[in-house]
């Protein structure tokens, strides 16, 4: 049998054996669409009463890395904020500066207008940071000091799962967000607990530290958040106070992004959609969900266009200090620096499984991170074929960035 692969701008078409146990998880296709209409009308109305004793208004947006369709909230909103002296503050935690392509990805339309208006936080920048105190995790809370500007805060978030926070989304809007890089690092380091993992939310240290650090904003915050399902359409929308709105999301991700297996996969062929495709630091969020559907000491194949390289390098040097995964989680432990998070949870994941890469970065470095790297997507089936036999079983997942296989018998 034939199977068409589409990563970046490319399709390659791969022959399988007709004894692969083939399972394709694309995503809650039957799920029915929400009539959105009343949402959007309640949700002008409340940032009408939100915004009623001010002129004016900072939004927080999230950066070019996530799938949030920022331009299409505002323009739910415009007939409201458009009566405001408006500023937009770009939450991109530890993350790179954008370009002008990606500051149009977020804003879309309305950029060329409000562009003079933007503010990108930059978590070294320590003048444009203030100290607001310590949680009870000790982790020592900095926030961009736009934020202390304005009497009114609106954010504007999307929620789906996420490797070791739990979900994205919701308090994550001000830590990574607009967060200082001491206070991300501090936050970062929990997630070497194992209960920092996709969907946890209840006993998760990195998750429950983040609220802690968004109920110690100073200002009044009017949270929108927003689902998107795998072919990034709007399915959910939910506003209001801060936290509650989150989980009320959270809730409707888990519906969209888990999917039921019956049993772990011998193999997982994982490929990376946009945004997550831009760099290999991204991609990596799919090997985490991969390794839901893949059987202990299974081969995960991770496929991605990492148009803009590597990304974050600070987790691959860190990779490099070990000869074996288990050197390099020892060493992580010993001297945590932010990225090294990244280098942990690969670690732990190239330790328990076999991971083979189709993506256009030189040899070496694929191999100093304890996986292979294959030419083409063939390549990587055939190798699977020869190691595995011809009836090994495959679960495929066109968007493994946005989808989180769920064996049956766990809960979601």
């Amino acid at each position: 049998m034939e199977l068409a692969i589409k990563y970046g701008e490319q399709t390659e078409r791969i022959k399988l054996s007709d004894k692969i146990l083939l399972k394709t998880l694309s995503g809650n296709s039957h799920l029915i669409y929400e009539d959105l209409t009343p949402a959007i009308n309640d949700l002008r109305g409340a940032v009408k009463d939100f915004l009623s004793d001010t002129q004016s208004c900072l939004i927080i947006t999230n950066d070019y890395t996530r799938p949030t369709p920022t331009e299409t909230v505002l323009s739910f909103l415009e007939p409201e904020i458009r009566k405001k002296d408006l500023f937009f503050l770009v939450a991109l935690g530890s993350h790179r500066f954008p370009n002008e392509d990606e500051f149009i990805k977020i804003f879309g339309r309305f950029y060329p207008e409000w562009k003079e208006r933007i503010i990108c936080h930059n978590a070294k920048d320590n003048q444009t940071l203030k100290f607001i105190g310590k949680t009870s995790f000790g982790t020592p809370v900095y926030f961009n000091e736009a934020l202390l500007r304005f009497k009114k805060i609106i954010v504007i978030n999307s929620i789906e799962p996420h490797y070791f926070a739990g979900f994205t989304g919701g308090r994550k809007t001000f830590l990574p967000g607009i967060a200082g890089y001491q206070t991300i690092t501090f936050n970062h380091k929990l997630s070497l607990s194992p209960k920092a993992k996709t969907l946890n939310l209840t006993d998760n240290p990195v998750s429950i530290d983040m609220e802690e650090v968004a109920e110690m904003v100073p200002r009044p915050v009017f949270s929108i958040q927003l689902v998107i399902d795998q072919k990034k359409e709007l399915r959910h929308l939910t506003f209001g106070e801060l936290k509650r709105s989150f989980y009320s999301g959270v809730e409707k991700a888990k519906e969209i992004f888990c999917l039921p297996i019956e049993k772990p996969f011998d193999c997982v062929l994982a490929v990376v959609r946009e945004p997550y495709d831009c760099d290999l630091y991204q991609s990596q969020k799919a090997l985490e969900n991969a390794k839901l559907g893949a059987r202990e000491g299974g081969i995960i194949i991770l496929v991605s266009p990492c148009r803009k390289g590597v990304g974050d390098d600070e987790f691959i040097r860190v990779m490099k200090k070990g000869k074996t995964p288990a050197e390099v989680i020892s060493e992580i432990e010993k001297n945590f620096v932010l990225g090294a998070h990244k280098s942990a949870k690969l670690a732990e994941l190239v330790k328990n499984f076999e991971v083979l890469t189709v993506v256009p970065i030189e040899e070496e470095i694929i191999n100093s991170l304890f996986m292979k790297r294959m030419a083409t997507v063939q390549e990587a089936i055939d190798y699977c074929e020869r190691k595995l036999g011809k009836t090994f079983s495959l679960l495929y997942l066109p968007d493994a960035s946005l989808v989180t296989p769920l064996i049956t018998n766990a809960r979601c």
